[in-house]
């Protein structure tokens, strides 16, 4: 009874070990001074995928600030990194659309369905299917570029998203000690330019700035640029296993 015992001991802590490791950063971002979303990423291996879901809301909604609510996930296959699904629903002001990517036998299925509004009752659904060259959804996107930078100090990230393919330049320009409510860290700056032609509020313009953690490979600081404005963004919470993405990115 007792080895028995320590049988399933010892295999609930393998497969602990193998499916629990997570970690979740929760970030405010400020217009001025003024707080105006909140959102919230999360990260879990399970084996050789990685599962990622994320949210963003706005706060202090009103006359300077448009509703926004967005929620998304994705499952990556680690060995190679690739993407295997992609989901993002978003309501942006009256807009609200949901999109499905299925990456399967070097192909991407697209299905995205539009609403009237923001009520339930669909506007307009479409089904397209397109050749899969490399070019990934927006999550896995963000893996390789968090990856990249601790590679080479500039380059392209291949991104799919809105039927179209992107190459997103990204340069390291140096080291930085980033203050945030959740702590010190020394980060590695890194200019990024989203030239990505989408639909809703959150439109990218100009030129992006991520200031990433050295050693977790997360963003801590952000400064972002859409066409209803700029907002900086700080990490305000980490929990979990900080390893996680340096331990599936770069294999360490």
């Amino acid at each position: 009874m007792v080895r028995g015992s320590s049988y399933l001991l010892a295999f609930l802590t393998l497969s602990s070990t193998l499916w629990a490791a997570e970690l979740t950063a929760c970030y405010t971002a400020k217009y001025l001074f003024l707080p105006v979303a909140v959102t919230c990423i999360t990260y879990s291996q399970k084996g050789d995928k990685l599962h990622i879901s994320s949210w963003v809301k706005t706060v202090n909604v009103g006359k300077l600030v448009k509703r926004v609510y967005n929620y998304g996930n994705a499952l990556v296959d680690l060995n190679p990194i690739r993407p295997i699904s992609f989901f993002y629903h978003q309501e942006e002001g009256t807009f609200k659309r949901e999109q499905f990517y299925h990456f399967q036998n070097g192909r991407i299925k697209v299905r995205e369905v539009k609403y009237e509004d923001l009520t339930n009752n669909i506007q307009k659904e479409e089904v397209k299917e397109y050749v899969y060259t490399g070019y990934v959804e927006p999550y896995t996107a963000s893996l390789t570029l968090y990856a990249n930078v601790k590679k080479t100090s500039a380059g392209k990230i291949k991104m799919f998203y809105d039927d179209k393919n992107y190459e997103i330049p990204y340069q390291v320009v140096g080291k930085e000690l980033v203050r945030t409510p959740a702590g010190n860290f020394e980060s590695v700056k890194v200019l990024v330019n989203p030239n990505i032609q989408t639909k809703g509020l959150l439109r990218p313009t100009g030129q992006w700035t991520l200031w990433l953690d050295d050693g977790m490979l997360l963003p801590v600081k952000m400064q972002l640029s859409f066409v209803i404005g700029s907002v900086k963004a700080e990490l305000e919470s980490i929990e979990g296993d900080r390893d996680l993405l340096r331990r599936v990115l770069l294999k360490e």
